[in-house]
């Protein structure tokens, strides 16, 4: 026992009392010895007392008056009763009342050291039980609340940083009330749509964790513009920050572009992507070519994407492991590529194929199933595209008019930085930047020929015969500049047609349409670049009365 225990003897004949007390003493017990029900009373509210000895015939009364107060006050210490006479009615009694053993009259010593050691040592693995089940009882209620703290959060992150789109449909099943895996999706500042699938080590909370501090860095990220490539570089020295290093996180990394008309793929450590023609049939499986995010360092994580052209593939599906691992059918352990061949069957439809897989687990030998988290998601690439393209079109629109114009004369013709500057004005209205970066390349190109091919009259074909005689007729040519020579540059937005018009005349002698506009390549580093201009233009005019060129571009 891991302490001394205490015993309280009622007796109150002195014989009795001092061979019951040597017996106790000589077996490591603490006898408090008692002579009457009163000094019993005395000792009620002592939690000390492991055990109760009482002769029932005490001087001033039955101590079995005691038995109702001992047992509602210590109803795990036992009340062992002494007597001389054997009336079986009065022992039926003191047995309801709350004793737990009668020892006879005269005392053997062997017999009653028996059992008191064997009431004792029950009383205590009674104690030490029920201090293990309030220790319990305590611990499952702090872990529920725990839980139910942690899940507000969870839920709060995943409520906060998923959004619905267009075109996406995912399906899920967890495991536990915490879910490993995760899916987002969210729109770059460009117009992209960046999809990302999770799966952390493990289940439940440890996974979830896990998942939790690239959830805001993976939608902050997207949000600053950055690549994909330096996104999944920041999640990777994000996570060997702040998470443990024998946990990981298996991923895959979509990039819809509808202005690059690309699709771009990361697997990491994930089953493959599954790619679909418009007639739903399978036309590719995209491999993991990477490792898990946390399994290597962040300067050795590869970021090259594999880049397919947007009009390849009309339909994704893609899905965490716990789909396609440890399923039978028929008696038969399904591989991958059979699991595949499955959910290609249905892949447009995610609930219906967590269905399916679900009921192809394997049961271990309890007759249980090891199920793990299950995300599945089908993106419809051509309503991912026209949604992305609508919303970027109501976001991106710049309401109302305005025009403004500009006129550089003599030497300020040469400062070549004037196109640039347009270009961070409109940026500054915000105009999406591959907008601005047409409008730059635009005005640049008209803005150079107003001042090489009319203000400075240096011929078109100059530059590809002969450069140096073309750098020196230049050098020459700016040496007569005066303030009499300009360019005019006016642009002037017109939100209901979405068209930017920029209209740039100078005090050249203007030129002639030829059909250098439709057979020059977009390659050659001399002429009007008239080709280059009308492949971003929506409409292209040249006046030669006013010599003005005017171009719309649309928005």
């Amino acid at each position: 026992m891991s302490k001394t225990p205490r015993v309280l003897l009622l007796e109150d004949n002195s014989t009795t009392r001092l061979l019951i007390s040597a017996a106790m003493q000589a077996h490591g017990v603490e006898v408090v010895e008692t002579t009457t029900v009163k000094d019993v009373y005395a000792h009620l509210d002592d939690d000390s007392i492991d055990l109760y000895l009482m002769d029932i015939n005490l001087p001033d009364g039955m101590s079995s008056e005691l038995l109702p107060q001992l047992t509602e006050r210590h109803p795990l210490t036992p009340v062992v009763m002494m007597t001389a006479d054997t009336d079986y009615s009065e022992v039926g009694r003191f047995f309801k009342s709350g004793a737990k053993d009668f020892i006879n009259k005269p005392i053997n010593p062997v017999l009653l050291m028996a059992k008191v050691l064997s009431f004792l040592q029950n009383a205590e693995d009674k104690k030490a039980l029920l201090k293990a089940n309030e220790t319990y009882q305590r611990i499952t209620v702090e872990k529920a609340q725990e839980e139910e703290l942690a899940f507000h959060v969870y839920d709060y992150i995943l409520k906060t940083h998923a959004t619905k789109t267009e075109g996406i449909n995912v399906a899920n099943r967890s495991s536990a009330q915490f879910c490993g895996d995760i899916l987002l999706s969210t729109k770059a500042p460009n117009g992209n749509l960046i999809v990302m699938l999770a799966d952390a080590t493990g289940h439940g909370m440890a996974a979830a964790l896990t998942i939790y501090p690239l959830v805001s860095t993976f939608t902050a990220m997207v949000s600053k513009g950055l690549s994909l490539g330096a996104i999944i570089l920041e999640l990777s020295e994000k996570h060997s920050q702040s998470i443990p290093h024998n946990r990981f996180v298996a991923s895959i990394f979509i990039e819809i572009s509808p202005s690059e008309n690309t699709l771009k793929f990361w697997n990491g450590g994930m089953p493959k992507i599954l790619a679909f023609d418009e007639d739903h049939r399978l036309i590719d499986k995209i491999p993991s070519k990477n490792m898990a995010i946390g399994i290597l360092p962040t300067d050795m994580v590869n970021t090259k994407m594999e880049t397919y052209d947007l009009q390849a593939i009309s339909h994704l599906c893609f899905f965490s492991d716990g789909l396609i691992e440890n399923k039978i059918l028929d008696g038969k352990h399904l591989s991958f590529d059979d699991c595949y061949a499955l959910i290609a069957e249905k892949f447009d439809a995610p609930n219906d194929v967590v269905q399916k897989m679900l009921a192809l687990e394997n049961l271990d030998a309890s007759g249980e199933s090891n199920i793990d988290d299950m995300t599945i998601c089908h993106i419809d690439i051509g309503s991912a595209v026209a949604a992305l393209r609508n919303e970027s079109l109501e976001k991106n629109l710049i309401p109302g008019k305005f025009e403004f114009a500009f006129e550089v004369n003599g030497a300020a013709l040469l400062n070549e930085r004037l196109p640039f500057s347009l270009s961070e004005m409109l940026a500054s209205y915000e105009f999406v930047k591959e907008f601005c970066q047409r409008v730059f390349t635009v005005v640049t190109e008209l803005f150079t020929n107003s001042v090489d091919h009319g203000v400075l009259g240096i011929d078109s074909g100059l530059k590809e015969n002969n450069f140096l005689e073309y750098i020196s007729a230049r050098m020459h040519a700016t040496e007569e500049l005066n303030t009499d020579d300009f360019v005019k540059v006016v642009l002037r937005w017109e939100a209901e047609t979405r068209l930017l018009h920029i209209t740039v005349s100078d005090s050249g002698q203007g030129y002639q349409l030829r059909t250098e506009a439709n057979d020059q390549g977009l390659d050659k580093a001399y002429g009007r670049g008239l080709k280059l201009v009308t492949s971003f233009a929506q409409t292209f005019e040249y006046d030669p009365q006013t010599n003005s060129t005017h171009v719309a571009l649309h928005y």
